[in-house]
């Protein structure tokens, strides 16, 4: 994988996991409940991302 590709799946995977986690908390404040913390999502995602951004910088 190149490091944009990497950057680009990183990207998504920690913005799904935000959405995911900003729209279940936002839908449990309204009436109470349990929400959903993609932290797996948010996490996987931020550390390819960074991979990809190394990646890139190493081959300029």
């Amino acid at each position: 994988m190149d490091g944009k590709r990497d950057m680009v799946v990183g990207g998504l995977w920690c913005v799904g996991g935000i959405v995911v986690t900003a729209a279940t908390y936002a839908s449990a404040s309204n009436g109470g409940g349990r929400y959903v913390m993609a932290w797996g999502a948010i996490i996987f995602g931020g550390i390819q991302f960074v991979r990809g951004l190394i990646r890139s910088a190493s081959r300029s």
